[in-house]
């Protein structure tokens, strides 16, 4: 087990929050892809496929929500009290180009993983 320090250090280094905002918008305009859904559920969702290993707060899903709806690529409407969002045209047309750049890096990351010196 790394020591605090270490484990910080690492998170600060290689996870830092534009990189954890960059999954946040991936994971958010996959699952709304899928079906419209409104915030909770997406923060539940998300909680749900990770084995609640990612639990996204509130603080970080509505800025997100608001910010991929601003870029156009989430649109909204309104259920009783509930702000239903799904993806619009131009979202999932970034999602898909989103989701083969993130498969590419899969790829690229897992040779670095499994790396041998000759």
């Amino acid at each position: 087990m790394p020591s605090d320090h270490v484990d910080h250090t690492v998170r600060e280094i290689f996870f830092a929050r534009a990189f954890r905002s960059g999954f946040l918008k991936l994971a958010i305009l996959r699952l709304v892809a899928t079906k419209p859904m409104h915030g909770y559920a997406i923060m539940k969702e998300i909680e749900r496929l990770t084995c609640s290993d990612w639990r996204p707060s509130p603080g970080s899903i509505y800025p997100t929500l608001q910010e991929l709806e601003d870029n156009g690529l989430l649109s909204q409407h309104v259920e009783g009290r509930k702000h239903i969002y799904e993806v619009t045209s131009l979202g999932a047309d970034v999602l898909a180009a989103a989701l083969e750049y993130t498969r590419e890096g899969i790829t690229t990351l897992q040779k670095i993983l499994d790396y041998r010196p000759e």
